[in-house]
C-alpha cells in the first residue's frame, strides 16, 4: 500500500479522538467555567492543531515529492527538511497540550472530589 495512505489513516485515527476530547473539554468548560476545565479544553485543542498541521504537511510534501504539482522538481532531501523543520514547533505545541490537559484534568478531579 501507499505510504501516504497509511500516514493519513494513522493521523485520521488520531484526529477523531482528539476532536471528540476537544469537544468534551469545551462542554466541560461551559458547564464548570474554571481554570482547570479551560486547561483541559485548550490542551486538547492544541493537540488537535498539532496533529492536523502534521496531516497537512504530509499531504503537501507527498504532492511535491510525487510531482503532483507544477512546482520545480524536489531535491532528494526535501522530505527530511520539511519533516525536520515543520514538526518541531507544532510537536512542542502538542506535547505542551497533552501536559496542559493532564494537569487540568488532575486539578479538576482533585478540586471537585
Amino acid at each position: 500500500m501507499d505510504t501516504l495512505f497509511w500516514t493519513s489513516l494513522l493521523l485520521v485515527l488520531l484526529l477523531v479522538p482528539c476532536a471528540i476530547l476537544t469537544a468534551a473539554g469545551v462542554l466541560l468548560w461551559r458547564r464548570w467555567r474554571s481554570a482547570a476545565t479551560g486547561m483541559i479544553a485548550l490542551g486538547f485543542a492544541a493537540i488537535l492543531l498539532s496533529l492536523a498541521s502534521g496531516l497537512f504537511a504530509t499531504y503537501k510534501t507527498h504532492a511535491v515529492l510525487s510531482e503532483l504539482t507544477s512546482a520545480p522538481r524536489a531535491h532528494e532531501d526535501t522530505y527530511f527538511i520539511v519533516a525536520h523543520y515543520h514538526r518541531f514547533p507544532l510537536l512542542t505545541l502538542g506535547l505542551l497540550g497533552i501536559w496542559t490537559a493532564a494537569v487540568g484534568t488532575l486539578w479538576h478531579v482533585r478540586r471537585d472530589r
